[in-house]
């Protein structure tokens, strides 16, 4: 009977503690927790790990003074939650406040901060018109001349290997002998 009783403790124990793990949590978020962004990003999602609720779920966006810069546009696809952006021009630390509300679940409300910093303005330089003489570069007729000596040293060198090689082909082979002729007995007359 303890033994019965042993295990039946040890049962409700071990299910009173998986059910914690089966609650909401944050899978990631775009911009990532913690990032430093030079790109004004054009909307914020948070995605949970488990389909959220079509209804009371919250996502804003303040600026380091504290005003929303989201347009309060959520859209909600499974488990990401997304809220569109207004042009971000003041650099600071934005944060993003959320309530998500997963289907069969109780709410999780949370903050993340992510550093934006806003492009100084670049003016880009006039051109002006300036007064500059161009120097193009002069023949060099010591390159040409050399060029064509290579080209006619060449040409001669091929007209020697041509009339050496008819030489060398044309000529008979020196190793070639003449057959062997084989002596032939005459019989000797009685």
């Amino acid at each position: 009977m303890k033994r019965i009783i042993q295990l039946f403790t040890a049962l409700i124990f071990t299910a009173t503690s998986i059910s914690p793990v089966f609650a909401t949590s944050i899978v990631s978020t775009s911009p990532t927790a913690g990032s430093v962004l030079s790109v004004s990003p054009t909307a914020i999602t948070v995605k949970a790990n488990a389909n959220l609720a079509n209804s009371a779920n919250e996502l804003s966006v303040t600026d380091p003074k504290g005003v929303r810069v989201d347009d309060g546009s959520i859209q909600i696809q499974g488990a990401v939650l997304m809220v569109g952006l207004k042009a971000l021009s003041v650099s600071g630390l934005y944060t993003v406040t959320y309530t998500l509300t997963a289907v069969d679940d109780s709410p999780i409300t949370g903050t993340f901060t992510f550093l934006y910093n806003a492009p100084a303005e670049m003016s880009l330089p006039t051109p002006a018109p300036s007064d500059t003489t161009v120097v193009l570069p002069t023949a060099n007729r010591a390159t040409d001349i050399f060029v064509i000596g290579l080209m006619v040293f060449a040409f001669m060198v091929l007209i020697f290997l041509s009339r050496y090689a008819k030489k060398t082909f044309n000529t008979p082979n020196k190793r070639q002998r003449a057959p062997k002729k084989i002596p032939t007995i005459k019989k000797l007359k009685k």
